[in-house]
């Protein structure tokens, strides 16, 4: 017996998209599903799957990067559906869409919720605390719900939408159904009267980068939490101070293949005109490195040095 979902995905192979990562679970439920695709960079989901599995299977998939859209229909050449099934098909992929935002909307709107009763409910993070022992860090602008920190998510306005919560072993969890695209912990950004604070502002990838940066410059800086939310919140900050010295703090992964923190700085850092500071410099040898260097890594003296010489991106 024929397998939708395999035949599906076969469409997809013979026009030249390949999943990465498995997606038919996720297309066996009937929710669009956005994924990277073999040929696609680091980072990149360029591929857009929608299968519904009742009565006759049909669906739709794309590649953004390489132009490809195709209706399909089991049982079907895609290019002898007439315009009108096309359309119908297409329809009905909107209207799954639509359904599926609304669910992710109304589960963000569920976790930012939870988020507020819990930072309400929370009490001072304890400065022995395991994960700021370790790190060597003060409890900037955390707080503390039993044995887990609690790292406020804002966004541009503001206001909370999740909270990253860090227990003692290192583990760190965003809420269940929470957003967090566009989302930042910001810390020391404005003074108590409203004005921005002095100096630059620093913006990279977690707490701790940013705490350690704070820590060692004094300077209000921003954590996006991950590398592709780096350019995001990177322009949310740019449409906030305008004329502000922004400086990317990146975290540094030439451990790996492909250095993705890197890469990802760097391309905030173009986007917004800021500056790009690095925890070591780009040319030091390293093939004794195993595992990414950020600024929470290195000495607090040679944080603030790192940070001074950040220099422009072209």
């Amino acid at each position: 017996m024929s397998n939708p979902v395999a035949d599906f995905m076969d469409a997809m192979a013979t026009a030249g998209i390949r999943p990465i990562e498995p997606i038919a679970v996720k297309l066996a439920s009937g929710h669009p599903v956005r994924f990277r695709a073999i040929g696609d960079k680091p980072g990149r989901r360029n591929g857009w799957a929608w299968l519904h599995l009742d009565g006759v299977p049909a669906g739709v998939f794309r590649h953004y990067r390489l132009g490809i859209r195709t209706v399909w229909r089991a049982g079907s050449d895609p290019r002898s559906l007439s315009p009108a099934e096309r359309r119908a098909i297409m329809a009905q992929a909107r209207e799954s869409e639509a359904r599926r935002k609304a669910e992710t909307v109304a589960k963000q709107e569920a976790a930012a919720g939870a988020a507020r009763d819990l930072w309400r409910g929370a009490g001072k993070a304890d400065p022995a605390h395991g994960y700021l022992a370790r790190k060597g860090l003060p409890p900037f602008g955390i707080r503390q719900y039993g044995d887990a920190l609690l790292v406020p998510m804002v966004d541009p306005g503001f206001r909370l939408w999740n909270v990253q919560r860090m227990y003692p072993d290192g583990r760190k969890l965003f809420l269940s159904g929470g957003r967090t695209d566009g989302l930042f912990w910001p810390h020391a950004v404005y003074m108590q009267d409203g004005r921005p604070s002095a100096g630059p502002l620093v913006i990279g990838e977690g707490f701790a980068t940013m705490a350690a940066v704070h820590h060692a410059t004094g300077y209000g800086v921003v954590a996006a939490m991950f590398a592709r939310n780096l350019k995001t919140v990177a322009r949310a900050m740019r449409e906030l101070f305008p004329s502000r010295t922004l400086i990317i703090a990146a975290d540094d992964d030439r451990h790996l293949p492909e250095n993705l923190g890197l890469d990802a700085a760097r391309k905030a850092a173009q986007a917004v005109g800021a500056l790009l500071a690095v925890p070591l410099p780009l040319g030091l040898e390293t093939r004794s490195v195993k595992s990414g260097i950020d600024f929470a890594d290195i000495p607090r003296d040679r944080v603030a040095a790192r940070i001074a010489a950040a220099r422009l991106e072209e």
